[in-house]
């Protein structure tokens, strides 16, 4: 026990995973427009393949709970008129899954204040714990500090972020936000908001959370697996 984070700790004495409240409404397919349901099966079926190589490439081991360390997330949009959501994966991946498109949730509206957000998914799943982390890095940071350009997709995994892993992301010169927190609460966001505002996209696309993980920043999918790939030879492999 020792040696475990906090958020390891946390997880195995029994507290929840998603430090946020959620809130149900109607099911993709009801509530979605002709152009949203297009875009989250598109969305979906790319999304599902950069889960998969983040545990491919030891970027997302298996937590202590048992289930993946990495998640997702791509900007939902809806066309002219339509509210902007975000597309992101489930909580609680089984290790080897492969996800189809009823594992990803379409977040309607995330509240700093209340911290809860308002989602759209098949019945019972939730978005993932990291929903705050990824909510920040594509609809909020963009906004909030007039990045040039904007993100569209983020991906997330647990390497570079503690010992010979953090060694590694500080001699890659890596932006590094120092502050250990537990995940999927309003500090463990703030101190990435931080991180956004000393270290802005497009200049910079891979951050690190230490203790927590490390987030790519992209314009599509693919450039964001292309990221992680780079990547890869960094990953300590278990």
């Amino acid at each position: 026990m020792a040696d475990l984070s906090a958020e390891d700790r946390s997880i195995q004495e029994g507290a929840p995973r998603i430090k946020f409240a959620c809130h149900a409404g109607p099911e993709p397919e009801l509530l979605l427009n002709e152009q949203q349901r297009s875009e989250f099966q598109r969305l979906s079926k790319a999304l599902a393949e950069g889960c998969v190589l983040l545990e491919q490439t030891g970027a997302a081991p298996v937590l202590a709970d048992g289930l993946v360390a990495g998640n997702c997330a791509a900007v939902l949009d809806g066309g002219e008129g339509a509210e902007e959501m975000l597309l992101v994966s489930r909580s609680g991946k089984a290790a080897g899954a492969l996800p189809c498109a009823a594992d990803f949730v379409a977040v309607r509206s995330f509240s700093r204040d209340a911290w809860s957000c308002d989602f759209s998914a098949s019945p019972g799943v939730q978005p993932t714990s990291d929903t705050p982390l990824h909510w920040a890095c594509l609809l909020r940071a963009p906004a909030e500090f007039q990045w040039p350009s904007r993100p569209k997709v983020s991906l997330h995994g647990h390497a570079l972020a503690e010992k010979a892993g953090l060694k590694k992301a500080e001699e890659l010169q890596l932006p590094i936000s120092h502050e250990e927190t537990l995940f999927s609460t309003p500090e463990d966001v703030e101190a990435l908001m931080k991180l956004f505002q000393q270290f802005p996209y497009p200049q910079n696309r891979v951050f690190i959370r230490r203790g927590h993980g490390f987030l790519i920043l992209a314009p599509t999918v693919d450039a964001a697996i292309q990221e992680l790939k780079a990547l890869e030879k960094h990953f300590e492999k278990s």
